[in-house]
C-alpha cells in the first residue's frame, strides 16, 4: 500500500470514528432523558401508593353504610388506582427495558469506539512505519540514484532483464562509490589543469616534432658518418698499407673492423708483420715494433687529413737506434708538408731536425733556452 492509500484509509477511519461519537452522544442523551422519566414515573408510583395509603386510613372507624358506600367508593377508585398503577408500572417496565437496551447500545457503541480508536490507533502506526520507510527510500533513491520520488514514479522501460539490470546497477554504484565525494571545486580545477594540459600537449607535440626531426638529423648524420668513416677507413688502410713497410724496411701491416656491418660501433684492429715474422694483432709484437707501428699509423692518418702543425711528445723512446733513424728520415721527409715540434732526447731523430731548442745552465739557479739551426749552420742562437 502506498503513502496515498494509506492517507485515504486514515481518513476513512477519521470520518468513522466521527460518527461514532455522534451515535455514541446521542445515545448518551437518550439514556439521560429515560433515566429522568423512570425517576418521575418512580415518585408517581410512590404518590399512587401514599395515596391509596390515606384513602384505606380514611374509611377505617365508618359505620357499616358508610363502610358500604365508602367500601364501594374505596373499591372503585382502589380500582382506578391500581388499574393506573399497573399502568404507570408497565410504563416502568418499559422504560427500564429502554434503559437496558441504551444501556447495551451504550456498550456496544463503546466498543465499537475503542476498537475504532485502536484500528486507527493501529494505522497511524502503521502511517508513521510507512512513512519512516518512505523518507528511508526517497533519500536512499535520492542519494544512491539521484533520482526524485516524481521522477521516480515515470516509467522507464528496460531493454534487459530485471536481474540484469540489478547487476548492472550494483555494478554502476560500485564505480561511482569508486570515484569517491563530488569535488565541488572540480569544474574550476579541470580548468586550470586543462588549461596546463593544453600547454604541455602542446609542448609535447613540439617536443615531438622536434624529436621526429632531431633524430632525421642524426639519421642523416649517421648516413653521413658512416660514408664518410668508410672512405677515410679505406684511405687510411692503404695508407698505413704504404707507410709501414717504409718505417720497418720491409713487412706488412692491415687494419681490420671488429664489425663491419655496423661501422658506428666497430672497432679497429691492428695486425701486423715486421719483417722476418709472421702476421699477429698488436698486442703479440714487443713494445718498440707497437710504438713503431702507431707511429706508422699516425702519419697514415696525416697524409689523408694533412695538418700544418703538429707536436710529437717523446715518441720514438722505445725505439732502437735503427728504427729511430728511419723514423727520423721518414719524419724529415714528411715535414714539406707539416711542420713538427718534436720532444726527444733521442739522436738520431736530433740529426734530421732543422733547428734544436734546449735549456742550458751556465750559472747555478739561472735556466736559458737557446736553438740551434742547423739547416743553414752550427752555429747557436741564443734565445733567451
Amino acid at each position: 500500500m502506498n503513502k496515498e492509500s494509506k492517507t485515504e484509509a486514515i481518513n476513512e477511519w477519521n470520518i468513522q470514528l466521527a460518527r461514532k461519537r455522534e451515535q455514541l452522544y446521542y445515545q448518551q442523551q437518550e439514556i439521560a432523558r429515560l433515566e429522568q422519566e423512570k425517576q418521575q414515573l418512580q415518585m408517581r408510583i410512590t404518590d399512587l401508593q401514599s395515596e391509596i395509603s390515606e384513602i384505606e386510613s380514611l374509611f377505617s372507624g365508618r359505620n357499616n353504610e358508610q363502610l358500604d358506600q365508602e367500601s364501594i367508593l374505596k373499591r372503585e377508585t382502589r380500582e382506578r388506582l391500581q388499574n393506573q398503577l399497573s399502568v404507570e408500572r408497565g410504563l416502568r417496565t418499559e422504560l427500564h427495558m429502554k434503559e437496558e437496551d441504551a444501556d447495551n447500545l451504550l456498550k456496544e457503541l463503546k466498543r465499537q469506539y475503542r476498537s475504532v480508536t485502536n484500528a486507527l490507533r493501529d494505522e497511524e502506526i502503521k502511517k508513521a512505519r510507512i512513512d519512516s520507510d518512505l523518507d528511508y527510500r526517497i533519500t536512499k533513491l535520492s542519494e544512491e540514484y539521484q533520482l526524485t520520488f516524481e521522477a521516480a514514479k515515470m516509467d522507464y522501460p528496460l531493454t534487459v532483464e530485471p536481474s540484469e539490470a540489478k547487476r548492472m546497477i550494483k555494478s554502476f554504484q560500485r564505480a561511482i562509490d569508486e570515484m569517491g565525494n563530488v569535488n565541488t571545486g572540480a569544474i574550476e580545477e579541470f580548468e586550470r589543469v586543462n588549461e596546463r594540459y593544453v600547454f604541455l600537449d602542446t609542448q609535447r607535440s613540439d617536443l615531438d616534432e622536434a624529436r621526429t626531426n632531431l633524430l632525421k638529423v642524426i639519421s642523416e648524420m649517421d648516413e653521413e658518418m658512416v660514408k664518410r668513416f668508410n672512405e677515410t677507413f679505406v684511405k687510411i688502410q692503404q695508407e698505413f698499407r704504404d707507410v709501414f713497410p717504409q718505417l720497418f724496411g720491409g713487412g706488412h701491416a692491415e687494419l681490420k673492423l671488429t664489425d663491419p656491418e655496423d661501422l658506428l660501433n666497430t672497432g679497429v684492429e691492428i695486425v701486423a708483420q715486421p719483417p722476418g715474422k709472421k702476421l699477429q694483432q698488436l698486442s703479440l709484437l714487443s713494445g718498440g715494433e707497437r710504438a713503431l707501428t702507431a707511429i706508422a699509423l699516425l702519419f697514415a692518418i696525416l697524409r689523408v687529413r694533412p695538418v700544418p702543425f703538429c707536436v710529437l711528445d717523446e715518441v720514438e723512446a722505445a725505439l732502437d737506434e735503427v728504427n729511430v733513424h728511419r723514423f727520423a728520415v721518414y719524419l724529415k721527409k714528411f715535414s714539406k708538408e707539416t711542420q713538427f715540434i718534436v720532444i726527444t732526447h733521442r739522436n738520431g731523430t736530433m740529426e734530421e731536425a732543422d733547428v734544436l731548442y734546449g735549456v742550458i745552465m751556465q750559472e747555478s739557479g739561472v735556466s736559458r733556452v737557446v736553438s740551434v739551426r742547423l739547416a743553414e749552420n752550427n752555429e747557436p742562437i741564443q734565445i733567451g
